[in-house]
């Protein structure tokens, strides 16, 4: 049996029941968006939600539920990676999300990139989409940064020069700490790396210290934090993301994109 095949087969039955009515009841709504009928392309809803995505939320600011809070954010583009034959069976390989002017609980990102690799559909009453790891990259503005540093003290202050962050105090400008910035899980690691006394620059030698980051969504682990021209990227990753999918689930959203509704949620 190929390897790509997802279940016993004394669950294929199960499976073939629940993928078929949610394709039944799916057809309608994929046909309003002008997109290929789910029936025709046996087993493929998911796919459809895709290809919807693509065609009516591009450009588009759209909000959504995630993790407890409001998602706010624009899509750039969605694209999908598999082979046609092991999406007949729930499996549909890679899926990447690119999206820009992001914001969900505290946080603002200028952009960010999802690649959600094994996507697959777990079989049940209610089909449940699974993928495992989930990697993201999001690029943070020097300005959304230390705003956010200032709510961890106001008197500390955040600049990047030529690249590099350096924090001071305020009032104290000719003191100035060069940071190097790295990831812990949940936290974001500082080391001290160097010491400005107005342009005379001192090497240290400092152990580093880590600022936990408030309310991460569940199951999410920052592996990187790295400056660059105008802020940080940082990187992190779902060592697996669920959501149940039902067949209302998948009308409710091929409708709503349909309509140009400003919230999509499940």
């Amino acid at each position: 049996m190929a390897e790509w095949w997802p279940f016993d087969r004394s669950r294929t039955d199960e499976w073939k029941r629940t993928w078929t009515d949610i394709i039944s009841r799916s057809s309608a709504a994929a046909a309003s968006l002008g997109l290929p009928q789910p029936g025709t392309l046996v087993g493929d809803p998911f796919a459809a939600l895709v290809d919807a995505a693509r065609a009516w939320l591009t450009g588009k600011k759209r909000t959504f539920r995630f993790s407890g809070h409001d998602l706010t954010l624009t899509l750039s583009d969605i694209s999908m990676e598999g082979a046609d034959l092991a999406r007949i069976m729930g499996q549909y390989g890679k899926v990447h999300i690119s999206a820009r002017d992001v914001q969900w609980h505290v946080y603002q990102l200028e952009r960010i990139d999802v690649r959600a690799s094994n996507v697959h559909v777990r079989p049940g009453v209610r089909l449940t989409l699974v993928t495992a790891p989930v990697h993201c990259e999001a690029f943070i503005s020097a300005s959304f940064a230390s705003s956010w540093l200032a709510t961890v003290s106001p008197r500390l202050e955040l600049a990047m020069v030529a690249g590099i962050p350096q924090i001071g105090v305020a009032g104290v400008p000719w003191v100035r700490l060069e940071m190097e910035t790295g990831a812990e899980g949940q936290s974001i690691r500082l080391r001290p790396r160097a010491l400005y006394l107005l342009d005379r620059r001192v090497s240290l030698r400092s152990p580093a210290f880590h600022l936990a980051l408030p309310d991460l969504p569940a199951g999410f682990m920052l592996t990187s934090v790295e400056s660059a021209p105008g802020g940080f990227l940082v990187r992190g990753v779902f060592s697996e993301w669920q959501r149940s999918l039902s067949r209302d689930d998948v009308e409710r959203l091929l409708a709503g994109m349909r309509a140009g509704q400003d919230r999509l949620d499940i």
